[in-house]
């Protein structure tokens, strides 16, 4: 226990700083990149159909497809945030499930809750006006709407209408569930509470299926990085460069793999086929987090990057509000155009101004989104901890009152 301690506290140190903006300018990329291969699945032509498939077409394609290997490295940077807040609450024996689960319900809830309702307004429009076919407003869409509320979606329900973006929301909710139930069962001494951890742990993995305990591992690369030791094979100063090399050959590789243009002609649609080539991108970013972690010189670490550090805090600010949003919107619009009998554009200079104009005011429309939701995270936390205080403290004062009648 002393070990991992020892090297998570280092790991946990060599976050801050310069690495912390590194990584979340990645995450705010890694959201644009998602919007950007759903949108593009909407305003260019299928790849069959271009009348000049040349090389800086076929780049503009490629880019265009980094969108799953993005949740990958969400995946990733999800595993290394959040067991970090458990770990550090573990390592300083503050741990408390009250405050760990009113975190994350804050978080989620404060985001989900009006992206679901953004998703049903804009559903219903484009189903009673504009020829939404997919969309309907019976039981089972009700059904999903609250399974999508509780994290079941890709479990007992399907994502919620048009947003198909919502899987993965699933699976990170269950990964936070677990992963702290793994380290109460490692860390606890008592019979009784390592029974009732392994009791719960064994009903989530018994429940959520292969698929979702699958991607549990690449999660899992995220707090491994905190716990592995320096390792002096793997901090050698060119190991950043070679390792940003082996993960843009990885998420070069994962749509090459999902269109059936590498090792084989079939196209794999589903996550368990893509297991393999998911788990290559996963590594790559892991390696390359922990060799910005180890073999930065200090000297860099010390550069003063505030002006790229509000950029990239302003794109992390408002990620998981994108993420959330952005694919309703586009549904929406490209039926309001399909309509009219738009099917896709011929990618030259004007149509990709235009997606990178449309990738502008999504990211706008999320910032604003995110204004009355994300940025209000904290009020809801303070309200939550709270009623939850008044709660247990009535309680308790009810257990006091009985145990003095009872003398």
């Amino acid at each position: 226990m002393k070990k991992f301690y020892s090297n998570f506290s280092k790991a946990n140190k060599l976050l801050e700083g310069n690495v912390s903006i590194f990584l979340d300018l990645v995450r705010g990329i890694s959201a644009i990149l998602v919007v950007m291969e759903h949108l593009s699945s909407r305003l260019f032509v299928g790849y069959g159909n271009l009348e000049n498939p040349n090389l800086l077409v076929k780049f503009l394609y490629l880019l265009n497809f980094l969108g799953n290997p993005a949740v990958i490295i969400f995946f990733v940077l999800s595993g290394l945030f959040i067991s970090r807040s458990v770990l550090i609450a573990v390592f300083e024996n503050i741990w408390s499930w009250k405050s760990y689960l009113i975190n994350r319900f804050s978080r989620l809830f404060i985001v989900l809750i009006p992206a679901l309702i953004l998703t049903f307004i804009l559903d219903s429009f484009a189903s009673n006006f504009l020829g939404y076919e997919s969309y309907d407003n019976s039981f089972s869409n009700l059904k999903e709407f609250i399974g999508n509320l509780l994290f079941l979606q890709g479990v007992f329900v399907g994502f919620y209408g048009s947003n198909a973006p919502l899987w993965s929301l699933s699976y990170e909710f269950w990964y936070y569930m677990l992963f702290p139930l793994l380290i109460g069962l490692f860390i606890n001494k008592t019979k009784i509470n390592k029974f009732i951890y392994f009791l719960f742990s064994c009903i989530i993995i018994s429940t959520i299926g292969i698929q979702i305990n699958s991607y549990f591992v690449i999660w899992l690369i995220g707090p491994f990085i905190l716990l592995l030791p320096r390792i002096k094979l793997l901090i050698q100063r060119f190991f950043p460069v070679l390792s940003l090399i082996l993960v843009l050959v990885a998420m070069t590789i994962h749509p090459l793999v999902m269109t059936g243009r590498l090792f084989s002609d079939k196209e794999y649609k589903d996550l368990m086929s893509l297991f393999g080539v998911n788990l290559f991108v996963g590594l790559a970013f892991g390696l390359l987090v922990y060799t910005l972690l180890h073999s930065i010189p200090a000297r860099i670490r010390e550069v003063d990057l505030r002006w790229l550090g509000k950029i990239s805090k302003l794109f992390a600010g408002f990620s998981f509000s994108l993420y959330l949003i952005h694919y309703p919107i586009i549904n929406t619009v490209y039926y309001w155009y399909a309509k009219n009998g738009f099917s896709g554009l011929q990618p030259n200079l004007i149509s990709i101004l235009a997606e990178i104009l449309i990738v502008i005011l999504i990211c706008f429309i999320a910032f604003l989104f995110s204004r009355i939701t994300e940025t209000q995270t904290h009020f809801i936390r303070n309200f939550l901890t709270t009623k939850t205080d008044a709660i247990f403290a009535r309680h308790s004062d009810k257990v006091q009152n009985r145990e003095n009648k009872v003398i």
